[in-house]
């Protein structure tokens, strides 16, 4: 049998996101593509309301909090839900952010809300609430213990300081979870930024093909972050790896125990560790036995990020004084939560009425993780690392001037360059972040299919001196090992290379894409980089513009170029497609290249002058 498990046990700004703001956010959306969705959700409701109402006739069951029946897959297969389950904020570092903290922000979340969905209702008259903290989104009756204790893990307002919550100045807005989909969907089409969501399928009984697989769940989290592209949703990672009961912790050691929302591409996926009070290396950050790991089938980095979900202790729904220390990824996901409400706001505070786009916030909160796990990079047991809200919120500050934390759009066949520089040895960092459009579900009984699901395959390189740096990856074929950065990473949609003891000097970073066509003519990505010491940004970035024309495109025996007046060119090299550079000229410097003896394919051709560099894609007939 199928079904959901909660993950659970085991200077202040009092301005708030405005209808105004939000509005400003939904339009920028596409109405109509909402409304097909909307529909589309409707529809796939009504018959999961029908397929529902048929099987209780005939397979009665208890319905509780543990074990709630929300729908029935094609194949006849039950889906239930279920719960997964201070030292939070010490672990991720988010009390630097608040007022009298380290930082200097005096951030809280003030004028922020969340998105929680659970179990059943949050005890919204709990003293942590008082205020008008909790807006019930819906008319479920039956209080739940765990909605209570997460919607407190991310707003709790501190009448018992030690049960504070991450974003302790914010409000949230709480669902149980029947008809998730429709109410997240709307939520997010409100123009609000994050929400919640502590549950997914119960690991025992599943076949060994539902593990890692992009199913139904996971295509309606992609579904809603492409239309409504401001909206993270945050989900927990499941509590399984300690149940050998499940036959897939038996053999496979752990790995392979995503599930749902946990594979889809564009959630942020979260991890339990306990609490770290002083990080000082890798070995600070310690798995809990239950926290599950990846891969999905394709291989991608999931989970995505970890926090702190052992004996975390906040309120719940017994009274509205009662509290209670609970354990598990639920847990940890709502730290997460938190946390993006938390980066949200202190970008608002010094952007005016702007926002991060979801794959920013994403991309900062995974490109500026501690390093966790035995190997260097990524894993698929701490995913990106320990969540650090610290650099993320200096990454912020410093954005513009000795960071980089921008939104890009890249054109089919267009190349993206853009350079920066160090001036003393130091480790260099760059991320690429995108909402992917929503990708092929599994085949049923398909087991560890490793086709990728991205449709749009972004690449990122770093280019220095005719060096090439690679983005991380992880092989699914042999989980435990660690990850590699010597080749293109074709399956993830979030890509970071970093360079320990990166030299001084300038480096050129690039992003182009695989396949003829990007779905939808282009794709819009999220780029952040940072140095140990600080980066300086070069002031005229001329990315993919007309700056540079090279004609014929398709090319034959020669390869023209055309340059703006105000620029001159001190270099050009042309790159292969799998970054080998097989052509530079510095001297005497002509507007034709010799391509004669090139062989047919695609090529990266680079002009670079004083301070600034362009990458132009051609194909040598």
């Amino acid at each position: 049998m199928k079904s959901l498990i909660v993950f659970l046990l085991f200077t202040i700004c009092i301005h708030s996101q405005t209808v105004s703001e939000r509005q400003k956010i939904v339009s920028s959306y596409n109405a109509a593509e909402i409304t097909v969705l909307k529909n589309e959700a409707d529809d796939f409701n009504r018959i999961q309301q029908k397929r529902v109402a048929d099987y209780k006739k005939q397979h009665p069951f208890l319905e509780s909090e543990l074990l709630s029946l929300q729908r029935i897959e094609d194949d006849g297969t039950p889906i239930f839900y279920t719960t997964f389950n201070q030292g939070s904020s010490v672990t991720m570092g988010t009390n630097k952010m608040y007022p009298g903290g380290s930082l200097g922000l005096s951030v809280t979340g003030a004028g922020m809300t969340a998105g929680v969905w659970d179990g059943g209702k949050v005890r919204d008259t709990h003293q942590e609430f008082s205020g008008g903290k909790i807006i019930l989104g819906d008319a479920s009756a039956t209080l739940s213990a765990h909605g209570t204790h997460v919607t407190g893990t991310i707003v709790a307002s501190g009448f018992s300081a030690s049960r504070r919550g991450i974003a302790y100045g914010a409000q949230a807005r709480t669902y149980d979870w029947t008809s998730d989909y429709n109410e997240f969907l709307a939520f997010g089409a409100e123009g609000f930024l994050v929400s919640n969501h502590s549950y997914g399928y119960v690991a025992s009984g599943l076949t060994e093909a539902k593990f890692g697989a992009y199913d139904t769940s996971s295509l309606q989290i992609d579904n809603v972050s492409n239309v409504s592209p401001y909206y993270q949703i945050v989900v927990a990672a499941g509590n399984d790896r300690d149940d050998f009961t499940v036959n897939q912790v038996n053999n496979k050691g752990g790995y392979d125990l995503l599930t749902g929302f946990g594979t889809s591409k564009n959630a942020l996926v979260v991890a339990a560790v306990n609490g770290v009070t002083n990080y000082t290396n890798e070995s600070s950050v310690v798995m809990s036995d239950f926290s599950n790991y990846g891969p999905t089938d394709d291989g991608r980095i999931k989970p995505d990020i970890a926090a702190k979900g052992v004996g975390v202790s906040s309120c719940t729904s017994n009274t509205n004084t009662s509290y209670d220390v609970f354990q598990g990824t639920s847990m940890a996901a709502p730290a997460i939560a938190g946390l993006v409400l938390m980066l949200q706001k202190h970008y608002n505070n010094l952007n005016a009425t702007n926002y991060m786009r979801a794959s920013t916030v994403r991309g900062l909160i995974c490109h500026s993780a501690k390093e966790a796990g035995f190997y260097p990079g990524p894993d698929y047991e701490f995913g990106w690392g320990l969540a650090n809200a610290e650099l993320a919120a200096n990454i912020i500050t410093n954005r513009n001037s000795s960071t980089v934390l921008e939104e890009n759009t890249l054109s089919t066949s267009q190349t993206f360059t853009k350079q920066i520089s160090i001036s003393s040895t130091q480790k260099l960092s760059v991320s690429i972040c995108w909402t992917d459009p929503n990708g092929q579900v599994n085949i049923s009984g398909d087991i560890d299919n490793r086709a990728p699901r991205l449709r749009n395959n972004l690449d990122l390189k770093v280019l220095k001196d005719g060096n090439i740096f690679y983005p991380w990856k992880l092989d699914p074929i042999d989980p435990a090992t660690g990850a590699t950065n010597f080749s293109d990473n074709d399956v993830d949609n979030i890509e970071k290379v970093e360079i320990l003891g990166a030299e001084p000097g300038v480096y050129t970073i690039q992003v182009t894409h695989k396949g003829a066509t990007l779905l939808g003519g282009s794709q819009v990505f999220s780029l952040i980089a940072n140095a140990t010491n600080g980066l300086s940004l070069n002031t005229r970035d001329y990315e993919y513009d007309n700056s540079v024309f090279v004609y014929p495109n398709p090319a034959n025996n020669v390869l023209n170029f055309d340059v703006k007046n105000d620029i001159t060119i001190s270099s050009v090299s042309i790159n292969d497609i799998s970054g080998k550079e097989i052509y530079r000229a510095t001297n005497s410097i002509t507007n034709s290249i010799d391509i004669s003896n090139l062989s047919s394919g695609v090529y990266f051709a680079t002009f670079t002058s004083d301070n600034n560099s362009v990458t132009k894609k051609f194909i040598k007939e």
